[in-house]
């Protein structure tokens, strides 16, 4: 009888463990600052639900949206120290850790949307990426997750050359390569915190500003701005991160799959974003608020910019800079 209760015994055993999951799954907690119905929200929703399904449930992402776990500069202090395993930060955010990550958002320095891309995904941005795994723990998922192209309003001046920009007060965030790119315009740089740009523009503190397309959009900003000058001076990249060590818990496929996917939903945002943005101009156009100046002397802007980066260079590193313009420079029909 003993003998039958042992067998039955082990029987049960063996049942159980065939049915346990062949590998414990791993969580991964993703923090970012966009809110629920924002494009990027709902790619990294489902950027998380594709890595369950390809892992078979062995790679869960836990998704917290709309600055749960803090602001977009705390989240990456988090990433880092290793309390998150995942964030999305602009690559001006990133650039708190390795300066020189901020000449992808040096003033038109790019082309258009598709070189931006090549040189950033290449091999000039590298050392950069390197620089920020090997020091701060901070490896890239997507190196690419575009948001925009920054652009000027004004309250009550069309502005279509730099000339058109002396004297003006406008809003800046409070960071080196905005403030310098504004003074070589021949305006003065004004830092005012974000939350309160519509009111300095609608209280005539400032006489303009700059954000991207869906910033302006969504802000409102058009309320109070008499003209959009489509100057294309910066472009936004976001990215996605995670915490070198949390990425060294994957298995290599897992890994695979995290990349593949990530790779997926970035290509989505920029198909998506910018066909948000279109339409979010054309908005903007019919209000009727705005009057948007579509030509304006992009080369007499860009030709302001010397100084900029000259200025700018001791803080990114001459041989990051000289190599990505190198990169830009072979990517360029001559």
């Amino acid at each position: 009888m003993k003998t039958l209760v042992r067998v039955a015994l082990a029987a049960c055993a063996a049942a159980i463990l065939s049915i346990a999951p062949a590998h414990a799954a791993t969580t991964l907690r993703f923090g970012h600052a966009n809110s629920p119905g924002e494009i990027a929200h709902d790619l990294f929703a489902e950027l998380a639900d594709r890595v369950g399904k390809r892992t078979n449930g062995e790679v869960v992402i836990r998704v917290f949206p709309s600055e749960q776990l803090g602001k977009e500069a705390d989240l990456l202090q988090q990433v880092k120290s290793g309390a998150l395993d995942m964030s999305a930060p602009s690559l001006p955010v990133l650039s708190s850790l390795v300066p020189g990550l901020e000449i992808a958002s040096g003033p038109f320095i790019w082309n258009d949307w598709k070189e931006a891309e090549t040189v950033i995904r290449g091999p000039a941005f590298e050392p950069l990426f390197a620089e920020l795994s090997e020091k701060h723990n901070v490896a890239m998922v997507s190196k690419i997750w575009y948001w925009g192209w920054r652009n000027f309003t004004f309250g009550t001046k069309e502005v279509m050359k730099p000339e058109d920009m002396a004297g003006l007060k406008i809003r800046v965030p409070e960071s080196p390569v905005w403030v310098e790119m504004v003074k070589a315009l021949g305006a003065a740089p004004t830092p005012i915190p974000f939350g309160e740009v519509y009111t300095a523009l609608q209280q005539k503190t400032v006489d303009g500003q700059e954000n991207p397309i869906p910033t302006i959009f969504a802000r409102k900003f058009y309320e109070v701005q008499g003209y959009l000058t489509m100057s294309r001076h910066m472009l936004q990249n976001n990215t996605i991160v995670i915490n070198k060590r949390s990425l060294d818990k994957l298995t290599p496929d897992q890994r695979r799959i995290l990349l593949e996917e990530a790779a997926a939903v970035s290509a989505l945002n920029t198909q998506q974003q910018q066909g948000r943005e279109a339409s979010m101009l054309e908005d903007i156009r019919k209000s009727g608020k705005t009057k948007i100046v579509d030509n304006p002397d992009r080369k007499a802007f860009a030709a302001k910019m010397d100084t900029v980066y000259k200025n700018l260079e001791g803080r990114w590193g001459a041989d990051n800079l000289k190599r990505v313009r190198a990169a830009i420079d072979a990517g360029r029909p001559r």
